[in-house]
């Protein structure tokens, strides 16, 4: 079995395909996995650490651009299709997943033309552009919630929920089994505004701590910056003498997930995919500007059942967010309700759901062209 995983972009695009990577060549080893993204993305330096081959393609997007903008970005995207369509040919696949993100659109749409079988994740409850035009000549759509079915046509939908990486997977079993949540002496919190950083996230916390000089000791701050504000919060944190251990990207999230007694971060799908696979409690604070609000409605999705609590960006200016993170530290029993509620949610079995699902259809495909050329 030879199959494409195509998307990427920010780490919300790219990871539920390393799960979904690392589910196909669980079942069959000898699977062979390619992956093809963008050369601007995150893929390129995190796809090799996981030993598979990766091709990129030159693409970007068309949002919030002006029209002459838009007009490269489309026949980035035309050159984008022949390419893929080259690759393809060299590669060979059974089958082609996408993930989203810019590559994604153009390898599908190749792999259509070469009548090669696709399927596409959509994790969010409001599908984008792309998706919903891919949508409707895919031979299958994983939906992560069920809000975004009645975007797709109702026969190729199939409820799966957003794969996870079995790393993260195991922690949080770990952590259920001997309670390595609230184990550490000190509070910690782990603050991260997805792959690429949130800035007001991260200055909306720094804020906070002002607040919190009386319990600031007892915490244990973890804090992903992003690239473009990481030399800035370390000197904020040295300048107002607050211990925290800052990184730009953290690779090892396991690690970290593991320690954390409260996650504060963005609402993207593969954010909250992971908090509630492993049971953690949240603050999740979506970004205002994400297409149709998406991440607004996927956090209502979880806190409007008790699983995390949602606060606007308008809303955590610093002593109000303080207020939330001291009621946390003054109630773990409160902790706990959220986790075992996070965890309820959780569809740790994604990747393995959709591998298998997948994995059947070409098979039924393949035994199919076989009986016909009989």
């Amino acid at each position: 079995m030879r199959i494409v995983l195509t998307g990427g972009g920010t780490g919300g695009h790219l990871f539920p395909a390393l799960a979904l990577a690392e589910e196909f060549k669980e079942r069959d080893r000898d699977c062979e996995i390619l992956f093809i993204g963008s050369a601007t993305g995150i893929e390129k330096n995190i796809v090799p650490k996981y030993g598979y081959q990766l091709e990129l393609l030159d693409t970007e997007g068309f949002k919030d651009k002006r029209w002459l903008n838009k007009l490269t970005a489309l026949l980035k995207a035309v050159k984008a299709v022949i390419v893929a369509a080259r690759i393809l040919n060299s590669f060979r696949p059974d089958g082609v997943i996408g993930t989203g993100g810019y590559s994604s659109g153009p390898v599908i749409l190749a792999a259509r033309f070469l009548r090669i079988k696709t399927a596409i994740l959509e994790q969010n409850t409001i599908p984008g552009l792309t998706n919903r035009i891919l949508g409707k000549f895919v031979d299958m759509i994983f939906v992560a919630f069920g809000e975004s079915k009645k975007y797709f046509p109702g026969r190729r939908v199939i409820m799966a929920g957003n794969p996870v990486r079995k790393e993260l997977l195991k922690t949080g079993v770990r952590g259920q089994e001997s309670g390595v949540m609230g184990k550490n002496e000190r509070f910690t919190i782990l603050v991260f505004g997805g792959s690429q950083g949130a800035k007001a996230v991260n200055t909306a916390f720094l804020d906070a701590m002002e607040y919190l000089a009386d319990i600031r000791g007892s915490m244990r701050i973890i804090h992903q910056t992003g690239d473009a504000d990481y030399l800035t919060i370390k000197k904020t944190y040295e300048r107002k003498g607050i211990k925290a251990d800052v990184f730009s990207f953290i690779d090892d999230m396991a690690a970290v997930y593991s320690l954390a007694d409260l996650v504060i971060c963005r609402a993207g799908a593969t954010s909250i995919a992971e908090i509630t696979a492993m049971g953690l409690a949240s603050i999740l604070i979506p970004y205002p500007f994400a297409a149709n609000n998406h991440q607004e409605i996927n956090a209502r999705c979880l806190s409007d059942k008790g699983g995390a609590v949602m606060m606007r960006q308008d809303e955590i200016i610093g002593d109000v967010l303080a207020s939330v993170l001291r009621r946390f530290y003054n109630n773990p029993m409160e902790l706990k309700r959220l986790r075992e509620k996070a965890l309820s949610f959780g569809k740790p079995d994604a990747a393995n759901d959709i591998v298998n699902t997948f994995y059947g259809f070409i098979s039924k495909v393949r035994r199919g062209t076989m009986a016909h050329v009989r």
